[in-house]
């Protein structure tokens, strides 16, 4: 037998006894009520099944006989179910995933995103509690215990062979009273949280070729030619000395790009141990080291998919890291610190160094076949000391920048500054000018820069002079006994003594390293070799 469900509406005017007498109509007509509601100053509504359209109609013309009934209507729903219907279209019309529980701490709410976030559906969790869908130590049920609201706390975890991972808020529900009687959480799926940063870093950091300040032809034949291999997705090589702007040449060439509407990650992989740029770079796997974050991670190749990543200082990776880039490079795809999965990746690389990587390939620290994956197109940026026409443009953008920063009146440099400017070599680039003019302006107590500030604060010369080292000469020892020791003992002797003298005045292997023009493995190795703690 079929039942058919309807909704009534009856509109009344009020007297002692008439919800019982249209309960008793109801009664005995014999629908099967479902439910019920009264709403001041819209009646009352009924949910009821019925077998038959002739029992309907029989309903109707009872209910519209008792005495006080004004009209008795048909509708879609119950009033309780549009609100329902209403809250539902909200909850899952917004970004975040959406939890409420009641003071028991079961599921009574759960939106279309916290299902994908879980990979659950609202039939399955609803009426369950809690701690069955964020696992244990549940930061919203102990929210329900102690009335606290918790922010931006991290999640992760495995179900099956799904991982979760998200951030998540919450906050207690309250009664009139000040009683804790529920809670409701939100949370970010993580890729959510990461796509988020990366739009915001483009935003906020990454800048067009159009902010590069230059009028020198040198920059403008290396402009010219970045703009024209941004649009292809061949791998480029940045030159340049320290301080030249190798990082924003390659946010530049993203912007100009066909993924600029992908993520941008830039690392300096001078900056990080081997080991731990290794997983950085790549990701691991759950249980791959001590640490590991369990369900493992996307290494920055993953999170740079369909976009651009900024490989800085190249020239100091290890040979282990060269060997997994040069896998990337020749097959697009990457394998996880203790992983054995192949996972495609689809990411434009551009690498920088100030290193003479010819001459690392010849002393063996750098890879021959991964220098011409990498050296597709070169592009060097060149130093201040080669244009000096930009000196003026650079500095009086500096100026102003500093000045907004440091919340200075505007600041003007006067001609004879300037044509000081000009003539220093500035090692450091636009880094060392930037920070030369900085510290002037947070010094100087009037609004103009004069010859005498650089005099006083400046680090450099009042001409060009040659850089010297800290000690004029360095002479070594070699102890000549009865006949001469073999060429190989005196090179390995003076090794040592070069090792052992920078070493004193720089503390790290990696400083020593640079000092000298080898990578850090290669400064260790010595080290190893020859003894020294």
């Amino acid at each position: 037998m079929e039942f058919l469900e309807h909704v009534i509406q009856i509109d009344f005017e009020d007297r002692l006894g008439l919800g019982m007498e249209i309960f008793e109509v109801c009664e005995k007509t014999g629908v099967d009520k479902i439910g019920m509601e009264v709403i001041p100053d819209q009646g009352m509504f009924i949910k009821f099944r019925s077998t038959f359209d002739e029992q309907v109609q029989r309903l109707i013309r009872d209910l519209e006989a008792v005495k006080g009934v004004l009209f008795v209507k048909f509708r879609d729903q119950m009033p309780y179910e549009e609100r329902e219907h209403e809250l539902r279209t909200i909850l899952n019309s917004v970004s975040e995933g959406i939890v409420a529980v009641n003071k028991e701490g079961e599921i009574i709410q759960i939106n279309e995103v916290a299902c994908k976030i879980f990979h659950c559906s609202a039939e399955e969790v609803i009426g369950s509690n809690a701690e069955g869908l964020f696992q244990e130590n549940a930061p919203i049920l102990e929210t329900l215990k102690t009335g606290l609201p918790y922010r931006l706390e991290e999640r992760e975890f495995k179900k099956g062979n799904q991982a979760i991972h998200f951030l998540t808020t919450g906050v207690p529900v309250l009664n009139a009273k000040g009683q804790v009687i529920g809670a409701v959480a939100t949370m970010k799926d993580f890729r959510q949280v990461e796509e988020i940063i990366s739009k915001v870093d483009r935003q906020k950091h990454l800048m067009s070729f159009e902010g590069i300040i230059y009028q020198s032809a040198k920059m403008r034949h290396v402009i010219e030619t970045a703009k024209m291999v941004a649009k292809g997705n061949s791998t480029i090589l940045l030159r340049g000395e320290s301080g030249t702007g190798k990082e924003l040449f390659a946010r530049a060439i993203h912007m100009e790009s066909l993924r600029n509407q992908a993520p941008f990650i830039a690392i300096n992989c001078a900056a990080l141990p081997d080991s731990l740029l290794e997983s950085e770079l790549f990701g691991y796997e759950e249980g791959s080291f001590t640490g590991a974050a369990k369900g493992g991670r996307k290494g920055l190749f993953e999170q740079a998919e369909h976009g651009t990543i900024f490989l800085d200082e190249i020239g100091e990776i290890a040979a282990q890291v060269q060997v997994r880039l040069l896998r990337v490079l020749q097959e697009g795809t990457i394998r996880r610190v203790g992983g054995t999965k192949e996972v495609s990746v689809d990411v434009r690389i551009v690498a920088a160094t100030h290193r003479n990587l010819e001459e690392m390939i010849q002393r063996g620290e750098f890879r021959e076949d991964l220098y011409y994956r990498l050296n597709v197109i070169p592009l060097r940026i060149p130093p201040l000391r080669e244009r000096p026409e930009d000196i003026p443009l650079v500095a009086k953008y500096l100026i102003r920048k500093i000045s907004e920063k440091l919340e200075k009146p505007e600041i003007h440099i006067t001609k004879e500054s300037m044509d000081w400017l000009m003539v220093q070599t500035w090692p450091g680039n636009v880094r060392q000018l930037e920070n030369t003019l900085e510290r002037i302006i947070n010094v100087m107590d009037s609004v103009e820069i004069t010859p005498r500030l650089f005099y006083e604060w400046a680090d450099l010369a009042s001409a060009q002079q040659p850089l010297k080292t800290e000690e004029e000469d360095f002479q070594i020892k070699i102890p000549l006994n009865k006949e001469w020791p073999t060429l190989k003992k005196i090179v390995g002797d003076v090794e040592k003594q070069v090792l052992i003298r920078v070493l004193d005045t720089h503390s790290s292997s990696r400083k020593a390293g640079r000092i000298l023009g080898v990578s850090n493995t290669t400064i260790l190795n010595k080290m190893k070799t020859y003894g020294i703690d």
